[in-house]
């Protein structure tokens, strides 16, 4: 006998081997007996994940002042359905965990990345050099305001020159008269005369479809929902007077669009049209069938994590059967009735028992 097997064989025997991967995958005192604090309230906070744009509902867990585990809110009915009350007290509601995949328990590593950006940097050389200096927040906002020869180069301009008309009234003659303008209904000449007054605050008197100098300003968004978009928008469009507002999707949303598109398109003389490119989201509490392709709910997919408990509930007791496509075979694929990798007829075959067969 190997001293490995040898040393495994005397592990088994009087239960020695629980108590040794206790001592090895446990041995911080947090995870054993009444040290185990993450499941009191006063070591959690309920928040919101920012892994994805689907910002499920989360539990955060802390101990010594730095996160130690997150988990799905049970309040949030994105995390766990039916969800709790939200009468449950807090205290109950500690003691539940809602459902999170790993996109949003990773929030530990976005949050203590060594390389993650905590501080303001400002450039301190030229473009391309890759020198910068650190800033306060105080500063950073003071300079974007107030502008001025912050790099060395010549003044920049700040909010205050750029956010110069602050009054809607005069903000919508300009823009209803311009529209005139460009619908050759007034001439150039009439606008100006019109408003003498109020030339300075635009980008360019001459051309009054670019609008107040405010429009300098576009805020670029990255990925954006409804809620946090409708303030944002408000913000920069209300309160600092820019219509230049831009954004994109993703590619997973595109994806999302094309294929909703595809399936509601209606043939109509000769052509398939029509269809409604917005999500089409499948009723996987109800479905009795379901393929999936190229799509890995079980390890981290578009959001939100309940659809996993859903489906595991219609394979446990029977009501669904689910379908994969994917050259891997992924933690979905080994739990579905079939699995096809493509141009091959191969396919696994998910049985109730918990025995994979192959066949052709």
């Amino acid at each position: 006998m190997t001293p490995l097997l040898f040393i495994l064989a005397a592990l088994l025997s009087g239960g020695a081997l629980i108590t040794f991967l206790i001592s090895v995958f446990h041995s911080d005192d947090e995870m054993i007996g009444n040290a185990y604090t993450h499941h009191l309230p006063e070591n959690q906070i309920f928040s919101a994940c920012q892994q994805c744009n689907t910002q499920c509902g989360i539990k955060v867990k802390i101990k010594d002042g730095l996160v130690k585990k997150i988990d799905g809110n049970p309040y949030s009915p994105w995390c766990m359905t039916p969800q709790i009350p939200y009468t449950t007290p807090i205290t109950e509601a500690a003691t539940i965990d809602g459902s999170l995949c790993p996109k949003g328990q990773a929030g530990i590593q976005a949050l203590y990345d060594p390389y993650r950006l905590v501080k303001v940097l400002k450039r301190a050389g030229k473009r391309g050099e890759n020198k910068w200096q650190i800033v306060s927040f105080e500063q950073a906002i003071s300079e974007v305001t107030a502008g001025g020869n912050l790099f060395g180069e010549g003044t920049v301009e700040g909010f205050k020159d750029i956010c110069t008309l602050k009054y809607p009234d005069i903000a919508k003659a300009l823009n209803d008269d311009a529209a005139a303008v460009a619908a050759q209904k007034m001439t150039l000449d009439e606008f100006k005369i019109k408003h003498t007054a109020n030339l300075t605050y635009l980008i360019d008197p001459d051309h009054p479809d670019m609008g107040p100098k405010n429009n300098q300003l576009c805020f670029a968004w990255g990925r954006l929902k409804d809620g946090r978009g409708d303030i944002l928008k408000d913000f920069f469009g209300k309160s600092l007077g820019t219509v230049n507002t831009h954004g994109h999707t993703t590619v997973c949303q595109g994806s999302l669009y094309f294929t909703g598109k595809a399936m509601s398109d209606q043939f109509v003389e000769g052509k398939w049209d029509g269809g409604d490119k917005f999500y089409w989201q499948g009723d996987t509490g109800n479905a009795e069938f379901a393929i999936f392709v190229g799509s890995n709910p079980y390890e981290a997919n578009y959001g939100p994590p309940l659809r996993i408990q859903i489906i595991t509930e219609g394979l446990v007791d029977g009501r669904m059967k689910i379908a994969v496509v994917d050259p891997r075979c992924s933690k979905t694929a080994s739990r579905v009735w079939k699995w096809g990798f493509g141009g091959s007829h191969q396919w696994c075959h998910w049985r109730s028992h918990g025995h994979d067969s192959m066949d052709t």
